[in-house]
């Protein structure tokens, strides 16, 4: 059974989580793609996540910034923001800078948690005085010091929603509060530990509360698929694959579903689906009827920021059939209360239309720096001793039954699909384009029975400035959500007023907006690729026809169909385009193929498989085997600890550049890599280095040459890993932390195009594969370790010691494995110089103590001359490696 809304104590998000992570510490608790989590694993993450806060910031009051891609370690994020009492600010990736910015400058974080992939635009984004913290690299140890405790009535987080002043604000939620909603949403769902939630929601977005904290801490598994990336087509088939037992989704995404699927088709794992953010009809109650199995219910669910479950209204299969209406939103939880009251404040009769009132205890305690705003909305109730009245800004009414139904929203605030939003945002997006003068916005349908599904927009603009939509859409993209932009755009002289100077939105209404054929000057396609281009338009939004100037969006398209847009292109054309936002016009489109189709298809002749970092110098060259990822990547600071008389060559995995087969077996890599290193130096001595699992092709490379009767210099090893590895790896997971690789600076394939990112994955997974069919065979030769202490600790495993039999010399330079592979680290640049002296020097005779003594003497003069690396702290905030990487 599922959680009820009887009072659990004094708890906060954090202590309710514990002790169901501990008993059932194994247990998968997040999906994503093929990557999963279980919930040891998660509590691990949110403690380690909570403890780092903690550290950079003690005891000062502050939110957390949340600025991720994928919804695992957002999820890790959500919970070690809490655990350590601070409220998170969840950040969406896929909105412009500006509207972060704006977020950003206004709650003003103390720390900003992100991923690999997004530090170099969460530094971009974070204010003076804010930590940037990648939680990946964070430690997953249990630790000491002690965390704060957390009241369940402080802040556990502040989503923003669309503003009416024309900028986004902050909605706040206590712990106290959050706890009640999720088991109210639970207890109405039945949610339960042998459930599987969808999350289809972006975590910025209020509503993935429910599946987040209603799942997650009564035991379910949560599965997340990202609607705006995959689309609606492939969402039945990820429903059976991952057994979805409880789905939550707005009526759109329902109805695009269902309505797809094939006439005896039943989805039948759903035992309930929750449908909120719009209008649902009685139709859709058919359509779930048809589509699952009658144990299954579905429930209408009222909500807002302020309130998350304001009601629900249960649907069985043998519930009676409506009239061909709109379904009612039901009742209220215990502990909160709905009113329709009239303009003068008095209560409404059964079946009066007025405005929605909740009163509780658990409605938000406000928003962020917003006191007018907290005047207009919240108050104490009466006779209720810590309850607040919310007046919502809806519409509804109460039939005889009982039953609340939601009549839209009053004012300026609409939803479209789902999303909420303030037409005031909007038009103040507008009126900072350039030329514009004053601005309108309205939600609009082609249907006048159905619910708004698109923003029109009403400009004026000055003489100087040319009535052309697709430009002004264009620097509104750069302030607003693609969901806020307008889909139409009529211009006009001036705009309507009523008597008292206000924008008579009745008379826009009138207005309407123009026919298409009216804003076109119809240009046909000009090539094949056009053509095919505009045949798409012309199918998935019922426009013909379609010239090469009409615009996806302003002639209907939006975020869902804009999916299939780019399913389309990939089936015809075979490239991944992954936006067209910046410019969706039949010409953009079909330009854009093009570039992708004639790129090259592959670098070989500027992608060697070994190639000079540095050529001048007089010691014999570094050869830097690469790590997992298959590229070595060298930056400055690394450069400067080794001096200026060492030569340094990288390696790359065969396979990059999308022309070659990459090897499938170690021993291949290191023939192939010696072969390549002859031709560059004929003759001994060979200096050879690796990185991470490097150190097995460094192995047979080593052996290689010996048996070839060569001189090899002391082999140099960074953090070589202590044990086979063999991860769960899989392609997804590679292209992630390539991606988070690129990000940072550190990998320098093009993976934006395709073919190179598919080349990339594949060339790593045959690394990976290579690494675990390798049966390595023992060198006797001497060899020199900087590792880490988390490696270190591992040293007693027979596999270092099975590979290198001869001397062997390890040094703890770090913590992690990212530390250990710091040059602004101390330790690092300490024993590297050490390192590099005794290899060096091992060139003159052993019985020549002094000479090597005197080479260390000069490595170090050497490195004490890189002078920002002298005082440096040692890291451990999981800060990049800028000195190699895999």
């Amino acid at each position: 059974m599922g959680a009820t809304t009887t009072d659990r104590g004094e708890v906060s998000i954090g202590e309710r989580l514990a002790p169901i992570a501990e008993r059932l510490s194994g247990r998968t608790a997040i999906v994503e793609g093929k990557a999963r989590e279980s919930y040891g694993q998660l509590d691990a993450a949110a403690t380690a996540i909570a403890h780092r806060i903690q550290a950079a910031h003690g005891a000062r009051p502050g939110l957390v910034g949340l600025l991720f891609q994928n919804k695992i370690p957002a999820i890790e994020a959500i919970f070690g923001a809490t655990r350590c009492g601070r409220a998170y600010v969840p950040l969406d990736a896929g909105d412009p800078d500006e509207r972060l910015r704006l977020i950003v400058q206004d709650s003003e974080p103390i720390a900003l948690l992100t991923e690999g992939s997004l530090l170099e635009r969460a530094h971009a984004l974070a204010p003076p005085g804010c930590t940037v913290i990648v939680i990946e690299r964070l430690e997953r140890k249990a630790l000491a010091s002690p965390l704060p405790d957390v009241d369940a009535d402080m802040l556990a987080n502040l989503y923003y929603t669309s503003g009416s002043t024309g900028a986004p604000k902050g909605v706040s939620q206590t712990h106290r509060n959050v706890l009640f909603f999720a088991d109210a949403y639970a207890s109405t769902l039945r949610i339960g530990e042998t459930d599987r939630l969808s999350l289809l929601y972006t975590l910025s977005f209020s509503a993935s509360m429910m599946d987040v904290f209603s799942g997650l801490l009564n035991g379910a598994t949560l599965c997340a698929y990202d609607v705006r990336r995959d689309g609606i087509a492939p969402l039945a088939e990820w429903l059976d694959r991952e057994r979805i037992t409880v789905l939550h989704a707005v009526p759109t995404v329902f109805r695009g579903l269902f309505s797809a699927l094939a006439p005896e088709r039943k989805l039948e794992h759903l035992r309930a689906i929750d449908l909120g953010g719009e209008t649902v009809f009685d139709s859709d109650v058919e359509l779930f009827r048809r589509h699952t199995l009658e144990s299954c219910i579905l429930v209408n669910h009222l909500a807002a920021t302020e309130a998350n479950v304001i009601a629900q209204h249960v649907i069985e299969h043998a519930s009676p059939r409506g009239a061909g209406g709109i379904l009612p939103v039901g009742r209220s939880p215990q502990g909160l209360s709905v009113r329709v009251v009239r303009e003068d404040g008095s209560e409404a009769q059964a079946d009066e239309v007025g405005a929605l009132v909740v009163s509780s205890a658990h409605v938000s305690p406000g928003y962020w720096r917003r006191p007018e705003l907290n005047t207009a909305a919240f108050s104490t109730e009466p006779g209720e001793p810590g309850a607040t009245r919310y007046l919502t800004g809806d519409l509804g009414r109460v039939d005889h039954e009982g039953n609340l139904h939601f009549l839209g929203r009053k004012g300026s605030r609409v939803k479209i699909r789902g999303q909420s939003i303030d037409l005031s945002e909007v038009e103040a997006a507008l009126a900072a384009c350039p030329g514009v003068v004053r601005s309108a916005v309205l939600a609009s349908s082609e249907d006048p029975q159905a619910e708004p599904d698109k923003l029109v927009a009403y400009l004026v603009v000055d003489q100087d400035t040319q009535r052309n939509a697709l430009v002004i859409r264009r620097h509104a993209a750069k302030r607003l959500p693609s969901y806020m932009l307008p889909s139409a755009f009529v211009f006009l002289d001036a705009l309507p007023l009523t008597a008292t100077g206000k924008i008579d939105r009745n008379a826009l209404a009138v207005i309407g907006k123009p026919p298409a054929d009216r804003l076109r000057v119809f240009d046909p396609p000009r090539d094949d690729i056009e053509r095919a281009v505009a045949g798409m338009y012309e199918q998935l939004l019922r426009q013909a026809p379609v010239g090469r100037d009409d615009d996806f969006f302003l002639l209907g398209g939006d975020s869902l169909s804009v999916v299939d847009l780019q399913m389309r292109v990939l089936e015809q054309f075979g490239v991944s385009l992954s936006t067209f936002y910046d410019d969706a016009t039949v010409a953009g489109i079909a330009a854009s193929i093009r570039s992708h189709r004639a790129a090259p298809r592959g670098l070989a002749p500027s992608m060697p498989v070994l190639f000079p970092v540095r050529e001048g110098g007089n010691a014999p060259p570094m050869f830097l085997v690469h790590g997992r990822l298959g590229q070595a990547f060298v930056s400055p600071h690394f450069l400067d600890l080794l001096g200026d008389d060492l030569p340094v060559w990288a390696f790359q995995a065969r396979g990059l550049d999308g022309l070659h087969e990459p090897h499938s077996t170690i021993e291949a890599m290191a023939a192939d890599y010696v072969g390549e290193m002859r031709q560059r130096r004929p003759k001994g001595p060979y200096f050879i280095a690796a990185l991470c699992a490097g150190a097995l092709i460094a192995n047979v490379m080593a052996r290689m040459l010996r048996a070839a009767g060569e001189s090899v210099l002391p082999v140099l090893l960074f953090d070589p890993p202590e044990r086979r590895l063999r991860a769960d790896i899989t392609e997804e997971s590679l292209l992630v932390r390539i991606k988070a690789r690129q990000a940072e600076g550190r990998f320098l394939t093009p993976i934006e195009d395709p073919t190179y990112a598919v080349a990339a994955v594949r060339t790593a997974m045959a690394f990976e594969l290579a690494i675990w069919k390798h049966e390595p065979k023992a060198y006797d030769g001497p060899v020199y370790m900087l590792s880490s202490h988390q490696r270190m600790t591992s040293a007693d495993s027979p596999y270092l010691k099975r590979i290198f039999t001869g001397n062997v010399e390890r040094f703890e330079v770090g913590t992690t494995h990212s530390e250990a592979l710091d040059p602004r680290n101390p330790a690092f640049a300490d024993h590297l110089s050490r390192c590099l002296a005794l290899i060096l020097g091992s060139l003159r005779e052993p019985s020549a103590p002094e000479d090597a003594r005197s080479e260390v003497a000069r490595v170090e003069r050497r490195r004490s001359r890189a002078a920002p690396f002298a005082g440096v702290e040692r890291r451990r905030d999981g800060a990049p490696p800028v000195g190699t990487s895999q």
